[in-house]
């Protein structure tokens, strides 16, 4: 893994989950006034245990401190170590003895829709996303606040998406495009080892990711509907898969 950051975790329910889920944090910081509600208490008694340092300030050092518009009463900064190579990864993902599943963000852009993304795939069982390499960080206080955690605790990989592919056809890995010339997904055999290809919000996937899928897949619509929000694609597609798996055949 890459050297870690820190990042500002402002929401209760995501602190909790990554504390629940053994991340690392340098310190977490408490309202001298804050309501002891069962969440909070629940936090202070995991910091306490996994020796995390909960220090105590006025409200208005914490009102300074946000980064949202939201004004909460305790604030935790986490060390996020949460960068993979693919080898690295899939190493991981075999000695572990589970079946390669992977997203592949082709130019997502909004931070919503892949923060619902990342929530949905940690809860779908996907053991990584895949994103081309940017210069705008994939975990932030924002993704994790709206995926709940999961922006930390899902691995991500960034790196050449025609390199990523390649070497996931190599472990021969299923590459499938959603696009909407494709099979319709209930119709294809999702089970097994593969990832899915999901593209941008306005373009789709592009045209050098569509020529090295293996096969198309499509979510069929009524007619006046072009396409669903990319998070509730990935979603259908990520649950269907799964429905799979545990069907018999």
């Amino acid at each position: 893994m890459n050297q870690p950051n820190t990042i500002q975790i402002e929401s209760k329910n995501a602190l909790l989950e990554l504390l629940l889920d053994n991340r690392e944090f340098e310190r977490i910081y408490i309202a001298s006034n804050a309501f002891k509600d069962t969440k909070t208490q629940e936090i202070v008694k995991l910091a306490g245990q996994k020796h995390i340092p909960i220090i105590k300030v006025p409200r208005r050092t914490l009102d300074r401190k946000s980064k949202t518009s939201n004004s909460e009463s305790i604030v935790g900064i986490l060390v996020s170590q949460n960068t993979w190579g693919l080898k690295e990864l899939l190493d991981k993902i075999y000695e572990e003895k589970k079946i390669p599943f992977f997203l592949i963000l082709d130019e997502i852009k909004y931070t919503q829709n892949i923060a619902a993304i990342m929530r949905t795939a940690f809860a779908a069982g996907v053991n990584g996303i895949i994103t081309p390499p940017s210069n705008k960080a994939l975990v932030t206080d924002e993704t994790i606040r709206i995926s709940m955690g999961a922006a930390e605790r899902i691995p991500l990989v960034e790196m050449n998406l025609y390199e990523a592919v390649k070497t996931l056809k190599e472990e021969d890995i299923r590459i499938y495009g959603v696009h909407m010339e494709g099979k319709p997904y209930f119709e294809e055999n999702l089970r097994g080892p593969m990832a899915f290809i999901l593209g941008a919000e306005d373009v789709g996937i592009s045209t050098g990711m569509l020529e090295r899928v293996d096969k198309k897949i499509s979510i069929p619509m009524k007619e006046g509907i072009g396409s669903l929000n990319v998070s509730a694609s990935a979603a259908i597609l990520m649950y269907e898969k799964l429905r799979q798996e545990v069907t018999p055949l």
